[in-house]
């Protein structure tokens, strides 16, 4: 599966159709609710579930390392994999998507379970340290970076970010990073169907957040070209799909084009201080994969052309 290190793990017993390994934690390890699914009374949700270990522990350590029992995705294929052999995989692959999104958001979380919010730093490619500022202050007093394009765009952009975060539509649990090589697909099940949706996988980054931004990143992440291109169509299929099953509120549509924005800026804020920063020694690729995500970034914001695109998908939605 996508996102896990298929390592072999002492204190678990192999189970039937599941392999131990170390992997990304779901949502995370200290509020996962022990007991009722937190699905509720609803189909189990398609994603990779947690196992415990012989001794009763859902966590162990072993060789310094935190580890736990993750499903095995058994005739997975990674999405991104899969929408790259042909665009015709992109409409099934993207409603099946959406309409999992809108699942996810319609889970009431456990009352006794807290979850960390989005503000808190790390999820949603680091957004907190976004909203909180001190990590773009240390970049702003180093002449070394203060004049790079993504931190002077970022300085630019946090009260407008900040504000975003403000506005009255729903919160709660969200993946926070639905891209497609965060999916697996079962290619073609039945002989020449479509493919089929398995599991949404590797939750390192939910939290509680704005609904409206979960599904803004997974748009932002699955309906551009490489070339920086909206793909208007791929951008319908999510939608109407996510909007059959949930609809969005007159604030979250007049805010999907922002929160995309807001997105594709914290990919490229957290991709320039990871490669570029911490990393200096990471290579070439790495080092510029924010050039991306910061024009990304910039094409969403208002009046921009992709901006302009994505409002006019939004207005072809049925009412």
């Amino acid at each position: 599966a996508v996102g896990c290190i298929y390592t072999p793990i002492s204190g678990y017993a192999r189970i039937s159709g599941h392999t131990p390994m170390m992997g990304v934690l779901p949502v995370s390890f200290e509020c996962w609710p022990r007991g009722e699914p937190w699905w509720g009374t609803a189909p189990a949700f398609p994603t990779n579930y947690p196992h415990v270990a012989g001794d009763g522990r859902l966590l162990v350590e072993s060789d310094g390392r935190r580890a736990m029992l993750l499903d095995f995705i058994e005739g997975g294929t990674s999405g991104s994999t899969l929408l790259s052999e042909g665009e015709d995989r992109a409409p099934p692959m993207l409603t099946q998507l959406g309409e999992v999104l809108a699942r996810l958001h319609e889970v009431t979380w456990p009352s006794e379970h807290k979850l960390r919010d989005v503000r808190s730093g790390y999820p949603v490619c680091n957004m907190g340290d976004l909203l909180k500022g001190d990590e773009l202050k240390v970049l702003e007093a180093d002449s070394r970076f203060a004049e790079h394009p993504v931190v002077a765009y970022a300085g630019e952009c946090t009260p407008w970010l900040r504000e975003l975060f403000e506005r009255d539509v729903p919160w709660g649990l969200i993946h926070g990073d639905g891209f497609l090589d965060n999916t697996l697909y079962a290619d073609r099940p039945d002989e020449g169907g479509d493919c089929r949706l398995l599991a949404l996988i590797d939750w390192e980054d939910s939290c509680v957040g704005p609904l409206i931004l979960d599904l803004a990143v997974s748009a932002s992440a699955c309906c551009f070209t490489a070339s920086n291109e909206l793909l208007a169509d791929r951008l319908a299929a999510l939608l109407r799909a996510y909007c059959g099953r949930r609809p969005l509120a007159v604030a979250e549509v007049a805010s999907l084009g922002d929160f995309m924005a807001a997105g594709a800026l914290a990919c490229a804020f957290y991709r320039f201080g990871e490669f570029n920063v911490r990393k200096p020694d990471s290579d070439a690729e790495a080092k510029e994969s924010w050039k991306l995500h910061l024009a990304r970034a910039k094409s969403l914001r208002s009046g921009a052309t992709a901006r302009t695109a994505v409002e006019a998908t939004l207005k072809q939605l049925p009412s």
